[in-house]
Parts: structure tokens; sequence; C-alpha cells
């Protein structure tokens, strides 16, 4: 590893800091202005599908861009997304390089996520693209990204998550998300039923702006986007990419071919064939409404496959059965011939341990199998070698995944390469 490298790795032993201060002087120090037009996602559930379908679309429509989000599934270099592909890892070296010195130079300790935010930022200064599309991290009023002076915000699908961080109702996860707002600016919000959460969301858009950012506050101007309630996570993507790039001018008459096209590593993905013969799907559903939203599509697909084979981890839950229930309920409606329990070994939270995802009610014809780590599946599979491996749980689990079958610098980590989706 390289000495900028262990530098980055050293910095998440600083944990999480939600604040501004820190990255905000550090991102003054390095970057005086965008000529790009920039665009802010926050949301429980979907930001990153309409981070992934506006930039599908936008290249579709010969525009450039440079892509932030968070967390990676294989590398790191996948943060920061050039016309949809990973930067260089020499280019990402260098802007480490410049956020390490800009560091030295305030006297300041920058997190992980703060780090490799910034070098987004110095990658969107120096390519210029159309576009600079970025995904809030956590939340969004105390989130890094929150420091950008963005043109456009849009906050997707609002949920019951990190309660220990945004708050322990709907109404206050709803009001750090939509304190992205930005003063003046268009705030466009996936419509929310629930009255409290409702008027949380109006207020911050009415009192937008963070003085500290040299924002004068005033309203932005806050339009509420529609959705059925039955629609899919892609059917949700398309209308608020609709609404989003339309504001903005852009053609959108052929989105629908855009979404057709759409390569998100480790959402909704469907690889073939793996290298025994069989075919993955995978996605990272990572919190009980985004699990619960992906079921209806799973069925369908497993309607069609004679046996197939469960592979499941997550991250630590608030109620872990209650997250698990619809895959529970899946597996006895269309049992799998066998559920492979593990433990994703990467990422923020440590993963469930497997005693507690055997108490969960599986149900199968042959049997749970328990392994440690996703690298303990790689010798089951290549022995029973099953026609169709279903993987879902977190998203680190599916990253882990990917390096197990040798999926690393594949296609399948491209956003829109051809032929690796059905």
């Amino acid at each position: 590893m390289s000495d900028i490298r262990q530098w980055l790795d050293q910095t998440k032993g600083r944990g999480m800091k939600l604040g501004l201060e820190r990255v905000h002087e550090a991102h003054k120090s390095l970057i005086q202005s965008y000529e790009s037009t920039i665009i802010h996602v926050a949301g429980s559930n979907g930001k990153g599908t309409a981070c992934a379908l506006m930039a599908t679309h936008l290249h579709r429509l010969n525009k450039t861009t440079v892509m932030f989000t968070s967390p990676h599934l294989v590398r790191l270099e996948e943060r920061i997304r050039i016309d949809g592909k990973p930067i260089s890892e020499q280019q990402f070296d260098i802007y480490l390089s410049l956020i390490q010195q800009t560091e030295i130079d305030l006297n300041i300790e920058l997190t992980f996520f703060e780090t490799t935010f910034l070098a987004s930022c110095l990658c969107a200064r120096d390519i210029n693209p159309d576009v600079f599309i970025v995904e809030t991290g956590l939340g969004g009023r105390f989130d890094a990204t929150r420091i950008l002076p963005a043109d456009l915000c849009l906050l997707t699908s609002i949920q019951l998550e990190h309660r220990d961080i945004l708050g322990n109702t709907l109404a206050e996860i709803a009001a750090e998300k939509a304190a992205i707002a930005r003063p003046g600016k268009p705030l466009f919000v996936q419509e929310i039923q629930d009255t409290e959460a409702r008027s949380a969301i109006e207020y911050e858009a009415h009192h937008a702006g963070q003085e500290h950012l040299g924002e004068i506050a005033s309203p932005a101007n806050l339009e509420w986007i529609t959705i059925d309630s039955d629609s899919s996570m892609k059917e949700e993507a398309l209308a608020l990419v609709k609404v989003t790039l339309n504001h903005l001018n852009y053609k959108i008459d052929l989105i629908e071919e855009s979404m057709h096209s759409l390569n998100w590593p480790g959402r909704m993905q469907h690889i073939e064939p793996i290298y025994w013969g069989g075919s993955l799907f995978v996605d990272a559903a990572h919190n009980p409404s985004g699990l619960r939203r992906v079921i209806p599509t799973l069925f369908e697909i497993l309607s069609s496959q004679k046996e197939w084979t469960l592979i499941f981890g997550c991250t630590p839950q608030d109620d872990l059965e209650a997250f698990a229930r619809p895959l529970l309920d899946l597996c006895k409606k269309h049992p799998p011939s066998h559920v492979l329990l593990t433990v994703p070994q990467t990422g923020r939270y440590p993963g469930v341990p497997l005693f507690e995802l055997s108490d969960l009610d599986w149900t199968c014809l042959q049997t749970v199998v328990h392994t440690s780590s996703p690298q303990e599946l790689k010798p089951i599979l290549e022995e029973n070698k099953p026609e169709f491996t279903l993987a879902i749980g977190s998203l680190y689990l599916i990253g882990e995944l990917f390096e197990v079958l040798n999926l690393y610098g594949s296609d399948h980590l491209e956003l829109f390469p051809p032929n690796t989706q059905k």
C-alpha cells in the first residue's frame, strides 16, 4: 500500500463526524468555484439509483458527468465516476496528496468520507463536466456534501433509519434530509403521506440556508413529486429523474431506454453466466423498506426458476426479524434449495453474527449453511453449482462476493457497459 493510501486508511480511525466546519474550510482552500451544474441527492432509498440513472441518461445525451456516491462496492475509485467510469488510481492518489497537504496546512483532521468527497470535488473542478452529481453520505444537514453550492436538490423516499444519528421519528429524519435545500433553488421531493414529516420538509424548505456556509437564508422552491405507492424502485427513479432533468432542460423522451441500459453495480443487478454456468442476482437492500420494495421483483424472477440458492448477510438492524420478514416469507412461498448465511467483514458497522441470523425462521429444501465470511462461500458455490443465486442484505456483502467470484475489474463494475445486465 502506498504512503498516501496508508494515510487515507488511517483516516478511518477518526470515525464518523457529522459537521461542516473542517470540510468547508478545506474545500474553500482547495476550490474557489465550479462551472458545472451541481445536483445534490438525499433520501433513505433510491438516491444512488437516481444518481446512476441521471449519469446514464446524460451520457446518452453526450453530456459529461462526474458522479460521487458511497459506499463503494469493491474499489474505492468507484466512489468517483467520470462519465460512468471509476477514476484512475493514479488520479485519485494525486487528489489525496493535495487533500493531505491541505489538512496539514490548516491543522485539521478530515474523516475518510470527507476526504473521498473532497477528491470528487477536485475531480469536478478539473474535469469541468456538464453536471456534477452528488449523493449524500448520511442525512443531509451536517453531511459533508452539504457544503456544495448545489443548483438543484432532489429528495427521494424517506424511511426510519439511522435513528441513533438522525432522530427517532420520521419527521425528525425528514427534516435532517430536507436540510439539503438551498436558498432560492429547486428542491424536488418525493411525495410523503406522513403529515408531520411533510410539515418538517416544508419548514426546512421555507428556512433554507446556512449562514456559516455563506448562504443568505431564503426559501427553496419546493415541488412535490407524486409517485404511485406500488411503484418499483426503478419506476420511482424514473419519475424523479424525469422531473429533475426536465427542469434542467435536458431531453427525457428516451429515458426508459437509459434505465434499461443502466448497470448499477450491486443494485438489482443480474449477472450471467458465472464461471460454473449459473447466474447471479444481487441487490444491496440495506433497510426494511428497501428489502420490502424489492420482494415483488424477486418473486417474479424466482417464479421462473426451478431451483435457487439464497445468500444472506446484513449489518445491524433496529429489528432484525422485521427487516428479514419479507425475505423469510418469500422463502416460504418459493423455498430455495440452500440458504447460505454469512457475515460481511467490511463496512462501517460489523455484520450481524451468525447466531442471530440462525434464529430467523428460514425455509429451504435442503439445508441452511453457516459461513463466518463471504470468503467461505466460494467452495460451497463451486461444489453445488446453483443455476440461480440470489445474494441480498447489504452492499458490503455484495462487494465481498464480487471479490470472491473474481468479478473485480470486470465490466460488471461499469455503470453502462454493453451486454452485462438483462
